[in-house]
């Protein structure tokens, strides 16, 4: 909400009050601006003039569904007439003030209010419209708020020729990607070894790309590609990989190096780990906190394995079997062989048997691990937590990926009107929606590629300047959403706090402790884990609505000019971060136009998430359960209060973790499997202009006599989705959003 004054609102409180607008038009620098008004007006050295014919409304929107919001705008008609400004038309300012694509300011006054142009005063503003009309009566103009300014196409930085001058070819002008979140080491499956055989190598959550920027050092014999334009939080020479035919393969420690955000490798050694086939469930389970002990007393103990087959990928110097073993117990055995190998230390990794070398490819085969003990003096116990196979190979130079294509972009599918009296509201919902992680607009190309594991962009100074208090702090892993959005408004389209970034509505809704999205995904902050690339180009907007979907929330720009964010609590008043009113709206200041309910195709109660993307073939490896509403008094009930239909929704998400991705299908579940009330009316006064997209209301003296659906109106709370203004009120569509 934008808050006026007191002593404004105190007028505005007034059974008559004497209310207008007055509008600055700025020109060429933004120095100095021409005043306007619906009548000749003056205020301490600033001057109105009455030329404003008429005003058209002050109007913004948004989708409750989609969380897309558009644009604030509203169009102005200006007297032209002769004499009519400066001795002439105002048309004839145009030759020396250029208007277009300058700043305009809105403010909402009173008769008796001195100042009009005080910030609290401020219901609008942005950048006038290039289309400016006019004949010898009116001047009109278009008025828009900053959105289409300051949004732009992201990545932002990209592989040019005259900053990497050895860059592929077919890698110029191609985006350098931008990296978020934890994608290094898996988690939950106990240490990794990184001795003496690297299981760290392979044993990663992800692999991102990092676009080739020089395809050989002539000093160095590296070669060198990009990460990121930002410096990342975890970086290093253990997780750089080669992909090909669905294959990762990690290049050999002694060959890597890394200029964090740049990785540098050379050299024809790497290593492909394929993963044993085993009777023994533990030992491939991908877990090294899990193991099967085998014990053999006198003569010898077997266990069936298999090494499978594995495409062609390049010349095979060798095939190791490795395995992580746990303790080992040889309770006085006078010997013991495993795998032919003379001596074991306890609890280390070994490199085994070469099983075959050469360049042939067809080393799929079956065998067993062996344990033989002579005498019969004693036994051995040995703890396998985990085997498989290690191929050393010279791969082929494949760094080409065919990227489907170069520009991401939502699309949409059917028509759902949130304003029957607004065509511009429509917007699109199917029964079976897919939001595109990826949207094909085909522009094929074949960009050279190598792929990393890490942990992506840090926090930036920002995260703990001006006072926040957010639980988070400079250098820190971005993880959070909320806060990846923020980190691109900051980074990508240079926006600070000062004049674009309400910084406090991204404390709220994503603070460590109870940030908002803690009700809406109804788990703690911190195991809400976001972590992908964002390797193509995409429209900002695109992007920052693509995360907003995820996490339930909206990202604006408000009537100020700065960037707001405001997440959709759950519909329940048994969580712990409830609902609270931006203002309450007197019934008596009303006129109800009209109750409804949103549309059955908005609803979505079945829904499944897609996650875990894989970035060398494109697409998602995972995907959760359904979530399905059922039960009686639901929506898929053949009751009064459910229409006994399936409406299903699929969501492509940008996380790794499984308990990310069912919570993230959990609250959309629980937010939208029902039909919505909604609430159309006009406020009679302006004490109401101060409303914005996304306020949240409550009513106070409602006519007991108009039910809700045959419920009394009680204390129920109300998010706001369109808001038209004028000097004298505004019209609202609200959305109930309480239980």
């Amino acid at each position: 909400m934008l808050s006026f004054a007191t002593t404004l609102v105190s007028q505005l409180k007034n059974a008559n009050p004497v209310s207008f607008w007055v509008l600055k038009l700025y020109y060429n620098d933004e120095s100095a601006f021409i005043g306007v008004s619906d009548q000749d007006r003056v205020d301490g050295s600033n001057v109105y003039h009455g030329l404003v014919s008429s005003w058209g409304t002050l109007s913004q929107s948004m989708n409750f569904f989609t969380f897309k919001t558009n644009s604030l705008n509203m169009s102005v008609k200006l007297i032209n007439t002769e004499h009519s400004i400066q001795g002439g038309r105002f048309s004839d300012l145009l030759a020396a003030k250029n208007f277009a694509n300058r700043k305009w300011e809105l403010y909402q006054v009173s008769s008796g209010y001195s100042t009009w142009d005080a910030t609290a005063n401020l219901i609008g503003s942005g950048i006038i419209s290039g289309n400016i009309k006019y004949n010898t009566t009116f001047v009109d103009f278009t008025l828009l708020d900053s959105v289409s300014k300051k949004h732009k196409k992201i990545p932002t930085n990209t592989v040019t020729s005259a900053s990497f001058a050895n860059a592929p070819k077919d890698n110029l002008n191609k985006p350098i990607p931008m990296a978020y979140g934890d994608f290094h080491d898996i988690g939950g499956i106990g240490t990794i070894p990184s001795s003496p055989v690297k299981f760290d190598y392979f044993f990663t959550k992800c692999k991102f790309p990092a676009i080739i920027t020089n395809s050989i050092n002539e000093d160095t014999g590296y070669v060198e590609a990009k990460a990121d334009n930002s410096t990342l939080h975890t970086l290093d020479s253990d997780n750089i990989y080669l992909h090909n035919d669905g294959y990762y393969m990690a290049c050999n420690i002694s060959n890597a190096t890394v200029t964090n955000p740049t990785l540098k490798y050379k050299g024809t050694s790497w290593f492909l780990y394929v993963p044993m086939n085993s009777e023994v469930a533990n030992w491939v389970d991908g877990s090294f906190s899990t193991s099967t002990t085998i014990s053999e007393s006198t003569g010898t103990e077997n266990r069936d394995i298999a090494i499978p087959e594995v495409p062609n990928l390049g010349v095979v110097s060798r095939v190791d079997v490795i395995a992580k073993y746990g303790d080992i117990d040889m309770n006085n055995a006078d010997a013991y062989e495993v795998f032919d190998v003379d001596a074991l230390n306890g609890g280390n990794i070994l490199t085994t048997i070469q099983v075959q070398s050469g360049d042939g490819w067809d080393f799929g085969q079956s065998g067993h691990l062996q344990i033989e003990t002579t005498p019969s003096a004693g036994y051995v116990d040995i703890h396998i937590e985990q085997i498989g196979a290690m191929v050393t190979l010279s791969p082929e130079k494949t760094y080409s990926t065919k990227v489907t294509t170069m520009v991401e972009k939502t699309v949409r599918n059917s028509n759902v009107i949130e304003n029957e009296s607004d065509p511009n509201t429509r917007d699109t919902i199917t029964e079976t929606v897919i939001v595109p992680r990826t949207v094909n607009q085909e522009i094929p190309a074949d960009i050279k590629y190598i792929y990393y594991s890490g942990k992506g962009r840090k926090y930036g100074a920002w995260i703990d300047a001006d006072s926040r208090n957010n639980g988070y702090d400079e250098n820190g892993c971005i993880e959070n959403p909320v806060y990846i959005i923020e980190d691109i408004l900051r980074a990508e389209l240079s926006l600070g706090s000062s004049n674009d970034i309400d910084y406090a509505t991204f404390d709220t809704a994503g603070n460590a402790t109870n940030g908002h999205i803690k009700n809406t995904l109804n788990g703690a902050v911190n195991e809400i884990l976001f972590a992908f690339s964002q390797y193509k180009f995409i429209n900002s907007k695109e992007f920052i609505e693509r995360i907003g979907r995820q996490i339930c929330s909206w990202v604006w720009m408000s009537a100020n000019g700065k960037f707001k964010i405001r997440t959709l609590l759950r519909p329940s008043t048994t969580q712990s971060i409830a609902w609270a009113q931006d203002k309450i709206i007197d019934y008596r200041d009303i006129t109800l136009k009209s109750i409804s309910r949103s549309p059955i195709d908005a609803v979505r109660n079945s829904i499944v998430t897609n996650y875990d993307y894989d970035y060398g073939e494109e697409n998602f490896k995972s995907q959760t359960g359904a979530g399905v509403d059922s039960g009686s008094n639901s929506s898929q009930s053949d009751d009064v209060e459910g229409f006994d239909q399936v409406l299903k929704l699929e969501l492509d998400t940008d996380t790794l973790d499984t308990t990310t991705a069912n919570n993230i299908r959990n609250a959309h579940l629980n937010c939208f499997k029902d039909r919505k009330v909604i609430l159309d009316f006009d406020c009679l006064r302006p004490l109401y202009n101060d409303l914005e997209i996304t306020d949240v209301i409550k009513f106070e003296n409602w006519d007991s006599k108009i039910k809700i659906y045959g419920t009394a109106m009680g204390t129920d709370y109300y998010m706001i989705t369109n808001i038209s203004k004028t000097p004298f009120g505004c019209s609202i569509k609200a959305i109930k959003v309480s239980s």
